[in-house]
């Protein structure tokens, strides 16, 4: 197969072969990317129960998405043989990895925590890989773990219950096996597995403890001549105690890989999250500056307890004295050390020394120090200002000694940090100070002086290390995540101050008073990556993408003096803002997430790509661990509800919703998902509400013009839908946002153009067009010219996005297929329509636009379209009932009334006039009120007069 192209697949090479599959390296010619091509060997192409299993481990693996876990892009047919196209790892199989030799015990702990936390991440799928083993293990050139092959994989019942929900979800699936032919690998199976017995999570943490065993040891722990000398070992055997094999290893891993091979899966431990807890807090006591000697001065346990006692008793009595002093130096140093699950509340600084350039600066500095730390984790300001108010405070409230602490109360935070700066002549003294929000106790305080001024953030950032350490951090992250402050932010105090303001602004969702304070603070300091990246989030927020691009590209530039954290901040958003390529911006903000657990951007931004890409329930449990590190913030509540809406569960997103309002939390998106939930009901009077509540709002009043518009247009009635659209227009352009005029404009003519109003579409079109050429506006413009017939500008335009933007993922696989597809439909060729459409299969069900622009299930509708042109009613039919099916998605967007249309004519190409009828009726009954000379209107009702 060398140098064939299967589908967009170019075959490069062969990896290797098996008995259940060959798998060959070759390039994704349309993402232009190298995959693993796995091929069922012919001899198995007929073979039920191999057809299973590779099936299996396609739907397996694609519903996992972890970075420890190889991910399934792609599966297909090539005469006969199934294939899946699979990331394509450079590395190596942890069996050559081990070669037969112990590992160092820091990548022992590494990849082990690596292993667990894919199996944690399949178990919380309801998957069992059921055979973890090396061979099925890759550990690619930067040593991270992949886990592969889940041809094995057996779902097992479970129940989700999901924020605001009360159904349940179960899944229930029967292991791929012969008849009296144990499925797995005699030397990695479990006890359970080699019985025969029903298996469950438990079964791979046997499979996890083979595997720390030999990485330890560099032995395999049950070998043996033949299966069944090795199945005896597993059910009746021990395997020799790791430590007698290594004795550098620590105890405390011995007990992990003791606990982890008990017999009796009772005694195991019982979850994939608990094994991972206790090989993370190994793993800390290696990092560097940490004492070790408490976990490794014990003897092996090579000889059962109680044998050789007289011996070694003295010994015994020596390390248990050297113990018990260390363990009392140990509990000394971290008496008040924080735990990894208490929050920090951040207090002003006291700026005794009359200059204002001080206020909110140190503040900020400060929190950019611990902000480094995996361990701490600050609370959020949008909470802070939300309990301010609880307690009877304005949001503004300056956070003194006293208010803090009733703050920290109120949200049951541990500790609350407060800060001081004096000048004495040239000398300035800055103190540090974190106190017991219950008791008043102070916990920790650090004191410095820096001699002038231009010196204080460099002293600060000295005192924030101290109290890192001092609050229970290791040292060893303390020592490798300490990037200077001025070096993370600026070394310009008058910068970092005007940073400050814009955070606080951001914090209260003030998008757009933000913006000056963050350009200011570029202006003093040109070389601030953190100021121009947050700039581009804030414009991509308010739905300029041009923009967004711009400063996020320039950060870019500038992140190689930045901080870890925000490294991965500003690598993250320009795969998200600036090429578009949404698969890698998930990978960085996995490795994000891993670093950092408790920092909930990871999850909220996941769930916003996953949304985008149409994987609804995914977005949902990315929102909801978002959620459950940042509760109380108007926009994680936003988020849900928005999940909630595309999964059709507008109850749960009405409740949700509610909650947030108790808490007087609320945001610009709550208000918009409001107006849409009463869409769905059917409730103008509430619609009304939303969009009066709005007038005179910037960043809302012209979005929620621009829905009413939509409605308007969704009923047929363009005329109102063109005076909205106009006011609308007029917002936007009054607050100079003129990407989204392109977007309100380019929206129009789509529903022009779809309903038959040719001119008018073109003149919306090319008006867009003049106002911006991003993304979105450039690529609805060349799909609305191509549905009005202008197939040449319509061509050009795909053709400069494909250039512009080869990276991008929704344009490559949402927006350009479904241009192309009208292209050909404006040919009368419906096959390559259809062939075009294949690419955006994927990803149909993604919300791709913005709030202020519509393109969801554009593709499905087009693929309509095609198969009408083609006279394939029944498959016609599917398609516009898939948008009907998913109206919470397609919302007000005119498509979703155009849909009953399409089924009345996909019904009546089948001979099917009762249904064709019911369908032309419904479509009727939604324009009653609709404008009388719209062409596609006076079409239906000739066509439906016919059918009478």
């Amino acid at each position: 197969m060398i140098g064939q192209t299967i589908s967009h697949y170019r075959i490069l090479e062969t990896l290797g072969a098996g008995g259940m599959g060959v798998v060959y390296k070759a390039e994704d010619t349309r993402l232009s990317r190298a995959v693993a091509l796995k091929f069922l060997p012919e001899n198995l192409a007929h073979d039920a129960q191999a057809l299973e299993r590779f099936r299996r481990e396609a739907h397996a693996a694609s519903a996992l998405n972890h970075p420890n876990i190889c991910t399934i892009y792609d599966v297909g047919e090539h005469n006969g043989l199934p294939f899946m196209a699979m990331e394509f790892i450079d590395g190596e199989s942890l069996r050559r990895y081990i070669d037969g030799k112990p590992l160092p015990i820091e990548r022992v702990l590494d990849l082990s925590i690596q292993i667990a936390d894919a199996l944690d991440a399949a178990h919380a799928q309801g998957i069992i890989h059921r055979d973890i083993k090396p061979g099925n293990i890759s550990v690619n050139k930067r040593g991270q773990a992949k886990v592969l092959d889940f041809g094995l994989a057996k779902l097992v019942r479970k129940q989700v219950n999901l924020l605001g929900a009360n159904s349940q979800q179960d899944a229930l699936a029967e292991p791929v096996s012969v008849v009296g032919v144990i499925s797995g690998t005699p030397s990695y199976m479990s006890p359970e597995q080699v019985r025969g017995d029903d298996l469950d999570t438990r079964t791979d943490l046997f499979g996890l403890g083979l595997l720390v065993y030999e990485m330890a040891t560099g032995r395999q722990a049950f070998a043996g001549k033949g299966a069944g000398a090795i199945i005896e070992a597993i059910l009746t055997r021990s395997p020799t105690p790791a430590r007698t094999l290594n004795p550098e290893l620590p105890l405390k891993l011995e007990e992990i890989i003791n606990k982890l091979l008990e017999k009796n899966p009772d005694q195991r431990y019982q979850s994939s999250s608990a094994v991972l807890e206790d090989l993370r807090l190994l793993r800390r006591e290696f990092e560097p500056g940490h004492p070790r000697t408490a976990i490794i001065a014990q003897p092996p346990a090579a000889a059962p307890r109680g044998r050789y006692r007289g011996i070694a008793m003295a010994g015994c009595a020596l390390v248990v004295i050297a113990l018990a002093a260390g363990a009392w130096l140990y509990t000394a140093r971290r008496a008040h050390a924080l735990s990894e699950t208490d929050t920090i509340v951040l207090a002003d600084f006291t700026n005794k020394t009359g200059d204002a350039v001080f206020d909110e600066t140190l503040q900020q500095g400060l929190a950019v120090q611990l902000e480094q730390s995996p361990f701490l984790s600050l609370v959020s300001e949008g909470r802070i200002q939300q309990t301010l108010r609880l307690i009877g405070q304005s949001p503004g409230a300056k956070l003194t000694q006293n208010i803090a602490r009733d703050v920290c109360q109120r949200i049951g935070s541990k500790v609350y940090v407060t800060g001081s700066i004096a000048d004495m002549g040239n000398q300035y003294v800055i103190g540090l100070s974190a106190v017991n929000c219950a008791t008043g106790d102070s916990l920790v305080q650090e004191q410095v002086q820096a001699k002038g001024k231009e010196n204080v953030l460099d002293a600060l950032g000295h005192a924030a290390s101290g109290m890192r350490a001092k609050l229970g951090e290791s040292l060893g992250t303390v020592e490798k995540l300490d990037t200077p402050i001025e070096q993370a932010t600026t070394p310009s105090i008058e910068a970092l101050q005007a940073y400050s303001l814009a955070r606080k602004a951001l914090s209260g969702a003030n998008f757009t008073a933000s913006i000056p304070l963050f350009q200011r603070a570029i202006a003093l300091d040109p070389n601030f990556a953190m100021a121009y990246a947050s700039l581009g989030t804030v414009y991509h927020n308010l739905g300029e993408a041009n923009l967004a691009a711009e400063y996020t590209k320039k950060a870019n530039e500038l992140s190689g003096r930045v901080s870890e954290r925000e490294k991965y901040y500003i690598e993250s958003h320009y795969e998200h803002f600036v090429t578009g390529d949404l698969e890698k911006a998930a990978q960085v903000y996995d490795l994000w997430a891993q670093t950092y657990p408790r920092d909930s951007i990871p999850p909220n931004n996941l769930g916003d790509i996953y949304q985008t890409l149409g994987q609804h329930e995914k977005a949902l449990a990315e929102f909801q661990d978002c959620f459950r590190l940042s509760s109380d913030d108007g926009l994680t509540y936003a988020n849900l509800v928005f999940s909630f809406i595309n999964l059709n569960r507008p109850d749960d997103a009405e409740a949700t919703a509610a909650q947030a309002l108790a808490k007087h939390l609320d945001s610009p998106d709550l208000r918009l998902y409001s107006y849409e939930l009463a869409f769905f009901r059917n409730d103008p009077k509430t619609m009304a509400e939303a969009v009066q509540a709005a007038a005179g709002k910037r960043d809302e009043e012209s979005t929620l013009l621009y829905f009413e518009a939509r409605t308007a247009a969704f009923r047929g009635q363009l005329t109102k839908a063109s005076e909205l659209l106009r006011r609308a227009v007029a917002s936007a352009a009054h607050e100079q946002e003129k990407e989204r005029e392109a977007n309100f404009e380019s929206s129009a003519a789509i529903w022009e153009a779809l309903s038959g109003n040719a001119t008018e579409s073109r003149h919306h079109a090319t008006t867009a067009l003049a106002l911006s050429n991003s993304r979105d506006a450039q690529s609805m413009a060349a799909l609305s010219l191509a549905f009005a017939g202008d197939s040449s500008r319509a061509k050009a335009l795909a053709a400069d996005l494909g250039k512009r933007l080869p990276e991008d993922t929704i344009v490559q696989l949402n927006y350009l297929p479904a241009i192309r597809a009208q292209l050909a439909l404006n040919r009368k060729d419906s096959a390559s329509a259809l062939q075009d459409l294949q690419n955006a299969l994927s990803y149909e069900l993604g919300v791709a636009g913005s709030s202020s622009f519509a393109t969801n299930l554009l593709p499905v509708y087009v693929r309509g379209q095609a198969y009408l042109t083609a006279h394939e009613g029944r498959e016609a039919a599917t398609e516009f009932q898939k948008i009907l099916a998913h109206r919470t998605i397609v919302v007000n967007v005119i498509t979703g009334a155009l849909a009953h249309l399409g089924l009345a004519r996909a019904y009546a190409l089948q001979g099917d006039s009762a249904r064709a009828r019911a369908a032309y009726q419904d479509f009727l009954a939604l324009w009653k009120d609709a404008d009388p000379d719209i062409p596609i209107l006076k079409q239906a009702k000739a066509e439906y007069a016919k059918l009478q």
